[in-house]
């Protein structure tokens, strides 16, 4: 971050999530000026800044550089009214957007004149933090896929606690690693834990969610992803004529077939911290408000289309395709 003006933040966010966007802000070198969230003026005179009361209006009067929604529970997923337009709004006036929940979240917002006319810029001035793309584990992965070959098989986990995203935000998150590694799946076959009804969307996901996933070719993944467990755990396992690629925030192992350690390394640039969600959160953001940094969008359609066919496949009990919803997207 350089600029006296460039690290002004202003955030949204629960009382449960105090603790994590004060270290988050603290690591990056943010300075939060305005702050809210449902609980009212409680989450200023925890975090610091000024009291906001209605994020619609600061977005829209706002001058900081960056804003961070660790709560998007003021966001709906109707096309219109949804809070959508005030946040395209913004990006449009240059305000990164840095959010721990998907935005959009329903894949039917993609097909809205206030997402499909934004600039792709703009679109890209909203980052969903933290990515498993952008970390270094991921990065250490890419390094040896290179010579590791073909991906035959993925297994992938990602569980927390709600205050570091809802269950959407980790499904969300898994199924763009996933498209990113395999490209878009053929059928998600998903099972939802949760103590009411399975929702329509992303937004109010939470619980626990496994899902078995078709790719072409007979590959194949799965996934196991939580909001509801005591402490933060990302890991993904990647099979292969290769071999086996293990990976998790913390180290790296490529094992061969006949069981030979070739390649292994501890992630060592941040050490072992009491909080290793609010460092993952931290490099996240690093590496989105970062020119040099930066990688690939993330292919939002494809992405929500496997994210949504999760959902649905959970409410019916039955496979669903990604490409049912990719096919609606076209047709709008």
């Amino acid at each position: 971050m350089n600029g006296a003006s460039e690290n002004l933040c202003a955030c949204w966010l629960r009382e449960d999530q105090i603790d994590l966007v004060r270290d988050v802000a603290s690591q990056v070198g943010l300075e939060i000026v305005a702050s809210g969230g449902p609980e009212g003026s409680k989450i200023a005179d925890a975090i610091g800044g000024q009291h906001v009361d209605d994020f619609r209006s600061m977005l829209a009067t706002t001058s900081v550089g960056i804003v961070l929604i660790a709560d998007a529970s003021w966001l709906t997923d109707s096309v219109e009214g949804s809070g959508l337009s005030a946040v395209i709004e913004a990006a449009e006036r240059g305000i990164q957007i840095l959010t721990l929940e998907p935005i959009p979240a329903a894949a039917l917002q993609l097909s809205s004149p206030t997402w499909r006319d934004a600039h792709d810029a703009v679109r890209e001035r909203i980052s969903f933090v933290p990515l498993a793309r952008r970390s270094s584990a991921f990065a250490s992965a890419s390094d040896l896929l290179e010579q590791f070959g073909e991906i035959e098989s993925v297994g992938v986990r990602a569980i927390g606690n709600r205050s570091m995203g809802s269950l959407g935000a980790r499904l969300f998150g898994t199924c763009e690693l996933l498209i990113t590694l395999m490209g878009t799946p053929e059928s998600v076959d998903a099972a939802h834990m949760t103590t009411g009804t399975t929702p329509d969307s992303l937004r109010e996901l939470t619980g626990h969610m496994t899902a078995n996933v078709r790719f072409s070719g007979g590959r194949c993944a799965s996934i196991i992803v939580s909001d509801a467990a005591p402490g933060w755990s990302r890991s993904i396992s990647l099979l292969g004529p290769g071999g086996l690629i293990d990976a998790n925030d913390h180290r790296i192992r490529w094992t061969t077939p006949d069981g030979k350690v070739v390649d292994e390394a501890e992630m060592t640039d941040r050490g072992e911290p009491d909080n290793i969600e609010s460092s993952l959160i931290a490099d996240s953001i690093v590496a989105s408000l970062t020119p040099a940094f930066r990688q690939a969008p993330i292919d939002m359609n494809a992405t929500l289309a496997m994210a949504q066919a999760a959902v649905l496949s959970a409410r019916t009990g039955h496979p669903e395709s990604p490409s049912t919803i990719l096919d609606m997207l076209s047709r709008s």
